[in-house]
Order: structure tokens, then sequence, then C-alpha cells
């Protein structure tokens, strides 16, 4: 591959460029054995129209298009999955073609091998195995993000890639899908909005999909939020650690007074330091404590010998166990950041550049294949080091499990040792007597002993610099500006807002909704203004299929031209599922399409006019918005639509989307 061909093949990949219309669909594609293949045809930058009889598949279509989005699960409908091996979807934007696909399981979530090529004159092969591009999930929604312009910065906090706030291509699809429990809905809002699980990421992407702020602010928020709870984490330690502070030294002060009294040490002065208050109670510890009786003293001088020689053996445990805990953490560090070098070195391996083909044009070059033996080389090492230290981990975790018991061991048995002194101590009356300095001492020295032990781990820990990391929060705060990115936000709210309103005018209501104010929130709210009374509504007070399918449709509509406007990372394609769901009795029959004629009102027969109208108008008005109607209407009256429909499935053609005499899976 030549120099300028790999120019090519990075500029393709490349967010930069001028700014150009939206990404279309042109075609949908079902894959089935023995090479079948099923193509759904859409019309680029206008309204194109599926109609058909119930049952015949038309819900898979939005399906489809979700799943080669990258969607972790596969809700095609059984009757699909049983008949096909894949799909694929086929994006068009200014002459760049991208085609993904994806295998279809039989049964289960979905599957992680997707396909991906991005490039010129490309188009969908005949058979599934001739797709291109074979790659993980991850990867090909990688690809996804940086064709649709979803900006792809490098974080390399691991901890933080899941946190809320990163946009990616799964938060784009509340903006392409009415979907049939959304249209007219009482409560959700877009698609997506009533999954918990998704509905929290959906909203904190919001602002970013309106343009408000961009990724690198989103980072910048995010990181700040991180710094703000250390610090606030780090004040209260530090608080701790000052109140803790204060009681070493009353309680150090006292344990030295003591000592000084029973001759284990002099007395000091009041403002000796921390420092040297340790220092002394180090000292005593090591305070040799002699019996000035005879009786008994060889048992004695037997047991005080065993107790030095277990605290001497638990102080070197105690170094060793802690110089353990220190190589754990640092093995945990090392690991985590080297296995993250490896992952992302591992990427090129899905480029198959070791086939010495260029991605691109096909043409024999020495130049992937030579960066790949290079990353290879790299991969072998890291995976060596990553190898090396899984295998060193284990071993240390137990090593450091081993001191631990050692330790409480040996500190059981100094109190056992000095349980056996003080037995012998009050079993001889004499020696009691005669040994009660000795014995202060001794219980003296296992009182500073025990107050080093739990105290002074905690009171060397190492400080977090508060003033570095206020400044870091400082910096931050000046880039990210709060209230400039509240202002943006609120224009961008107003504008939908604004939008929204404009064409809610032209769609089919009753009151409340006659005339009113919708007032949009990137939180995912909707407010319903009163016309007259100025009451402030929620969706649910509106009332009316009619209305809320209005509502919907003059959102959606409203986003999209918004996303016009500022150029947003969203593809122009709105898939809306059955607008005349209001006006067609819910008890009839749906076996076939319907026609105007089967609804029953004047009334509602012209609202179905008027939507139509308002659709084709808006698509007509838009540049690179594509509308794909899904619909059990069929308006043989209006030409537009007509010439609209793509597909057109009833019972007489006897079509479906996939037909019948397809094989199924073994």
């Amino acid at each position: 591959m030549d120099v300028h061909c790999w120019k090519r093949f990075i500029d393709i990949f490349s967010l930069g460029g001028e700014p150009m219309t939206r990404w279309n669909i042109s075609q949908i594609a079902f894959y089935g054995l023995d090479h079948r293949k099923r193509t759904i045809d859409l019309k680029l930058d206008e309204v194109s129209i599926l109609t058909g009889r119930s049952g015949t598949g038309k819900s898979a279509i939005i399906a489809c298009i979700d799943y080669c989005l990258g969607s972790k699960s596969c809700e095609l409908p059984d009757y699909v999955r049983r008949r096909t091996i894949g799909v694929a979807v086929h994006w068009k934007k200014d002459g760049v073609d991208l085609i993904v696909g994806r295998e279809v399981p039989d049964s289960g979530i979905g599957t992680d091998k997707m396909f991906g090529q991005l490039g010129r004159s490309l188009s969908l092969p005949e058979s599934f195995n001739e797709l291109g591009g074979p790659a993980p999930r991850a990867s090909v929604r990688k690809v996804l993000e940086r064709a649709f312009g979803i900006a792809d910065l490098e974080d390399f906090d691991a901890e933080e890639k899941s946190t809320v706030g990163k946009a990616s291509i799964r938060h784009v699809t509340p903006y392409l899908f009415l979907t049939a429990d959304v249209i007219i809905s009482n409560k959700t809002l877009l698609h997506d909005l009533n999954d918990p699980d998704k509905a929290r990421d959906i909203r904190a992407t919001m602002p970013y999909f309106l343009q408000a702020i961009d990724q690198k602010t989103v980072l910048n928020q995010r990181k700040l939020r991180r710094l703000e709870i250390t610090l606030a984490k780090a004040e209260r330690v530090s608080r701790s650690r000052e109140k803790s502070r204060s009681l070493f030294s009353d309680r150090a002060g006292a344990l030295i007074a003591q000592s000084a009294n029973l001759g284990m040490t002099v007395q000091r002065g009041p403002d000796i330091g921390e420092q040297q208050l340790l220092n002394t109670l180090r000292e005593i510890s090591l305070f040799d404590v002699r019996k000035p009786s005879d009786a008994a003293d060889d048992e004695l001088s037997k047991l005080e010998k065993e107790r030095k020689s277990f605290i001497r053996l638990a102080s070197e445990t105690r170094e060793h166990r802690n110089a353990l805990r220190e190589l754990v953490r640092e093995s945990s560090g090392f690991e985590t950041t080297v296995s993250s070098q490896f992952e992302k070195l591992n990427l090129v391996r899905h480029l198959n550049l070791d086939t010495e083909l260029c991605p691109v044009c096909q043409q024999a070059s020495g130049i992937g294949h030579q960066m790949s033996k290079e990353m290879a080389h790299s991969l072998s090492l890291i995976e060596s080091e990553v190898a090396a230290v899984r295998q060193v981990g284990p071993e240390l975790l137990e090593q450091l499990e081993r001191s631990e018991n050692e330790l409480m061991t040996l500190n059981e048995n100094v109190r056992e040792v000095e349980g056996k002194i003080r037995k012998v101590i009050q079993q001889n009356e004499s020696l009691q007597h005669a040994d009660d300095l000795a014995q202060a001492r001794s219980m003296q020295l296992g009182r500073v002993v025990q107050f080093l032990e739990t105290t002074v781990e905690d009171f060397e820990q190492t400080e977090v610099d508060l003033e570095n990391l206020q400044d870091e929060i400082d910096y931050l705060r000046d880039l990210v500006d709060p209230q400039a990115i509240r202002d943006r936000i609120a224009f961008a709210e107003n504008m939908v807002s604004n939008y929204a309103t404009e064409m809610l005018q032209k769609l089919p209501s009753t009151a409340p909704l006659t005339d009113a104010r919708l007032q949009f929130f990137s939180d995912g709210r909707l407010r319903i203004i009163e016309s007259q009374r100025q009451r402030s509504l929620s969706l649910v007070e509106v009332g009316s299929d009619q209305n809320y399918l209005a509502i919907h449709l003059a959102l959606l509509f409203a986003l999209h031209k918004h996303f016009e406007d500022v150029v947003a990372p969203v593809p122009g394609l709105l898939v809306i599922d059955q607008i005349s769901r209001p006006y067609y009795p819910k008890d009839q029959n749906a076996d076939d399409e319907k026609s105007l004629q089967d609804i029953s009102k004047d009334d509602d027969r012209r609202s179905m006019r008027q939507i139509i109208d308002f659709i084709f108008k808006q698509t007509e008005m838009s540049s690179g918005l594509q509308i794909l109607l899904i619909e059990h209407a069929y308006i043989e009256q209006d030409p537009r639509y007509r010439n609209a429909t793509t597909e057109r499935w009833t019972r007489d053609n006897g079509l479906k989307l996939i037909p019948e005499d397809w094989a199924e899976r073994a």
C-alpha cells in the first residue's frame, strides 16, 4: 500500500473536513440459508413508506436497524430469526458508504460478531458470507461512532469508561425511532426513556447531541466531579487526622510521663514534637524489664525472654507484612496499566494488515505487513509482562495471607506469655510485693507497644496535597465554566421548544393542546403551557391519543431540525411506526392494510391527511432527513403517499418481509 492510499484510508475514518449532509439508509438486507437475500430499498432524503397487514414482519425493520447499531440484545421476532442467518444495513452520506452487518442468533441474546466496511462505491453482497470487515461488536461500534461524528476522545481512566455522560452510538436511537410503545404514550417521551437501565445515559448525553457541550467538556466535567469527591474525602480524612494527632500528642505524652515515673525514660518537656514523641515511645518499647526478687527468678526470666522474642518476631513480621502489602498494590497497578496497553495494541489485529493487501484498494503493499510485525512484537513483550505479573500476583497474595496469620499468632503468643507472668507473680506473695515495680513496668511496656501498633500505622500515612488538588479543581472549573454551559443548554432547549411549538400548530389536536407551547428540557422532560390560562401541564395531563401523537411528531421533527442546524452527530433518519393508531377502531381486524375510507369519522380522515401532509412538507424542507413510515394504512388518494410506498404487503399479493419458502434453521 503506497503513502497516498494510506492517507485515503485514514481520511475515510477521520472526523475532519467540511460538514456534509446527514447519514441515510439506502438498503436493509436480510440473509437466509442457501444464499437467500431479501432487500428493503429506501429513498434518500425523502419519505419511504412500508405498508402491510399484521404479521408480515414490519416490526422487524426497527429491530434490524437497532441490532446493526450495536445493540447488546437481538429483538428480531422468532419468525425472522428462524429463517435468517444475518442482517445488514447500508448507510450513505455524500458518496461515502457504510455497511454494517451482524449475525442473527437462533435464540438468546445477540452475537458479538459484527461486520463493518467504510469506503466508497460499496454495495451489499448477495451472500452473508461475503460481508467484509468482521470484528467484535465494540470495534464496529467505534467505526460507527467515528463515521457519524460522535467524538472519540481518549480517556485512559479505565474505571471511568462506563461513567454517565460519555456519548456512544447507543445513545442516538431515541432520536431515530418513534416506536409503537412511544408514539401515543402519555408517559414516555422518547424511545428507551422508559428503560431505567438506559434512561440515565440518554438524559446525560442529550446536551452533547444538542451540541450544547462537546465531548471534551463532558470528560472535563466528569474529571471535575471525580476530583471534587476526592477533595471532599481528603478533607474529611485530614480533619480526622488532625483530631487523631491531637489525641496522639495527649496520649503519647501521658504514656511517656507514666514511663518516666517508673524509671523507663526521662521526663520530656511539654513542647516536644510529634516525631520526638514517637521516637521516645519506640525507645521505651525496647526497655529491658528486670526482676529484683530471686523468687521464681528462673521461671520469670525464661518467660520474659520468651516474651521479648515474640515481640521482636512480631515487629519483624509486621514490617514484612507491610512490605508485602505495598508489593501487592504496585503489582495490581502495573497489571492494570500493562493490560490496558495490550488491549489497545491488540486492536490492530482487526485491520488484517498481515495479508499484505491494502484494506481500501486491495493492492499489494508491505507497509501494513511491516506495521503488523512491529505491533505483534510489542504485543508479545507486553503479553509476557502481563503473564509474569499474573503469575506473581497470587503468590504475593498467598505470602501476605501467611504473614497476616503469622503476625496474629505472634501477638497471641505475647498475650499468652504475659498471662503466665502475671500468674507466677500472683502465686508468690513475696514475689508479688517485691516485683511491684517490675510488674508495673511490664504492664506499661505492653501499653506502649499496643499504642504503637494501633496508632502509629495510621498516623504515618502519606498526606494528600490538598492545595494542589484544589488548584486542579479551580483550573477545571475555569475550563468547564458551569454558567456558560447552562446558558448553552438553555439556548438549545429553547430552539427545540420553539421548533416543536411551531410544528405543533400544523398538526391536529384538541384542548388543552390547541395553540399550546411545548417546553422541552435536555433532561428528557416536557411541559405543555396552555395558551390562555398559561398552566404548565405534564404529558400525562394532556389526554387523547391524537394529542400524544401530535406531541411526539412535533418533538422528533423539532429535534431533527435542531440537529440539522447545529450539525449534530445524529443520522438523518426517523422511523415512525404507524401514525394511524388513533384513527382506526382498536378492535378492528388488522388482517389486511387499511384505506382512508376505513376511518369512520370525517374529522379523523381530515386529521390523517393533515398528518401525512405535515410529514411530507417537513421532510421536503429539511436537508438530509429521511423518513421511514411503517403503516397499516395505504392512502391511495394521495399521490405522494403512493409514490413514497416502497413496500406493500397485502393479503392479495401475499408478500411479507421474509418469504414463506425460506428454509428454517435445523
